[in-house]
């Protein structure tokens, strides 16, 4: 079962699948792009990974 939560990268414009949430040490929760391997900022909503949703993209990590 894919995931039901996406989000648009800000570095190729993809329309991209939740793969998995990740953290940076100081807090910072990201997605990877799962086409081009970018790390997304994208806005916390607390949601169960099966309910729908586009997540909202702040910014691209280094």
């Amino acid at each position: 079962m894919k995931p039901a939560q996406q989000f648009i990268c800000k570095k190729c414009k993809a329309l991209a699948n939740v793969q998995t949430y990740e953290q940076t040490l100081d807090g910072v929760i990201y997605c990877r792009c799962e086409y081009c391997g970018a790390k997304n900022q994208v806005v916390w909503i607390d949601l169960s990974a099966s309910q729908p949703g586009l997540l909202p993209v702040k910014r691209l990590l280094r």
